[in-house]
């Protein structure tokens, strides 16, 4: 996100402070212990940065607007010609990604930003492309008229029940609010109580972002509806996001960023990457060919990734865009062909539902490995492609940046699990003919 999107909660959360130290010693004021203040500040901005940057539900169901015209239509002009095959045309990558997202139910779009169409771009969500965890973001003006909340006056009362409730949910404890809450999303989506997850909530306004567990088609296509169901059951709606794989996946042609692009030669080299004393490897992915995504300027800074090898560095890691095996479809009765399970696994969540992770052992999280051969041990499959010379195969993987202080190191050394979505960012493509 750009700089300006943390304004609001920035200034809000700085005048909160400014309280603390002039009513030090109030009992309303006691319980905010200064170090968690800060915590909760930087997770506060973090939060709304990367949940904020959720296309709106209307913008992101538009089936009929101007620009959805010109990106069918572009897209159309990149596939309906067969690819070269050379993993270097950018083309070759499209084919492969349209055949990795787009199912019966859902299309996915290409489009060019330079040339007029604006869209939302889903590149920096691929991390998510094989979880069910695909959340919403319900944005209210308050928390008033939640629970037992019936005199919200300030912004303040909002965030000291933020606070509150960050700690319940992570605690897996119960509270009026998210009961409330849960009851009226229910409603929503017409599902029971049991399958409403709320994930965390924030303040600029108050948000909530939640999860449907075992998402059927029948709610996705009643997506089109869910804004006006929302206002009816929550007074102080502002508006809905969702998660921007969730429907129609749209990808910015603009946004692979030459600067990003590398052929990797075949012998692997390894540079120390991250902050000074915690260091780890990070072992280049030989053979591949990455395709750079336009990244710099999105977030605070860009010492995340660049200039490389600066101390404030993210962890180098991969991440596999699909496993899947014929539980993944619901029973043996379902039709299965082995070499398209990575792509069906994607299919299956339309046709039918969300499943849970079945390889969770580490805990939940998006899972990723600092070795790069690691996702090729099946978490990484062939994706046959007719091109024009011939039948090929091929296999495709993202290139990710972790957090250090929010990726847990397992036992198994080529296993990371990442529990916080905001913590890994997708910065490249790779590609290579299998």
């Amino acid at each position: 996100m750009h700089h300006g999107s943390y304004i609001h909660i920035r200034s809000f959360l700085a005048q909160i402070n400014t309280d603390l130290i002039q009513h030090e010693g109030n009992p309303r004021y006691d319980k905010f212990d200064k170090t968690i203040f800060a915590k909760l500040m930087k997770e506060q901005t973090e939060l709304k940065a990367y949940y904020d940057s959720f296309p709106n539900i209307d913008d992101a169901m538009d089936d009929v607007g101007p620009n959805i015209k010109k990106a069918k239509e572009f897209t159309e002009s990149i596939l309906r010609k067969l690819p070269s095959g050379d993993v270097n045309d950018r083309d070759t990558l499209c084919h492969v990604l349209k055949i990795l997202l787009g199912t019966e139910y859902q299309e996915c779009l290409f489009y060019d930003s330079e040339n007029g169409i604006n869209l939302h771009d889903a590149s920096l969500n691929l991390a998510d492309i094989n979880s069910q965890d695909r959340p919403f973001v319900l944005k209210l003006s308050s928390s008033e008229g939640l629970g037992d909340r019936n005199n919200v006056q300030t912004e303040q009362d909002d965030f000291e029940l933020v606070q509150i409730l960050t700690n319940v949910i992570e605690q897996k404890h119960s509270h009026p609010v998210i009961e409330d809450i849960i009851e009226r999303l229910s409603n929503v989506h017409d599902v029971n109580k049991e399958d409403i997850v709320i994930k965390t909530v924030y303040v600029g306004t108050f948000d909530i972002v939640y999860t449907v567990m075992d998402l059927p088609i029948n709610i996705i296509k009643s997506l089109f509806k869910l804004g006006t169901k929302l206002k009816k059951q929550f007074k102080k709606f502002v508006s809905a996001k969702i998660h921007p794989l969730l429907y129609r996946p749209s990808f910015d042609i603009a946004y692979f960023d030459n600067r990003g692009n590398k052929s990797f030669p075949s012998i692997p080299e390894t540079h120390a990457v991250g902050p000074p004393g915690r260091t780890k490897v990070y072992n280049t992915p030989s053979g591949w060919t990455r395709y750079g995504l336009k990244v710099l300027g999105k977030y605070t800074n860009n010492y995340w990734l660049d200039p490389f090898q600066h101390p404030e560095n993210w962890y180098r890691a991969f991440h596999g865009t699909g496993r899947a095996t014929i539980e993944d479809f619901g029973g043996e009765d379902q039709s299965f062909e082995k070499q398209y399970a990575c792509v069906d696994a994607l299919s299956s969540i339309y046709l039918n539902e969300f499943r849970k992770a079945r390889v969770d052992a580490y805990g939940e999280g998006v899972y990723c490995s600092p070795n790069p051969q690691f996702p090729e041990q099946g978490y990484v499959q062939r994706v046959p492609l007719d091109t024009q010379k011939g039948s090929k195969g091929f296999k495709c993987m993202l290139q990710v940046a972790v957090n250090p202080d929010g990726v847990k190191c397992t036992a198994h050394d080529d296993i990371w699990v990442v529990p916080n979505p905001k913590d890994i960012r997708p910065y490249g493509i790779l590609i290579k003919e299998a």
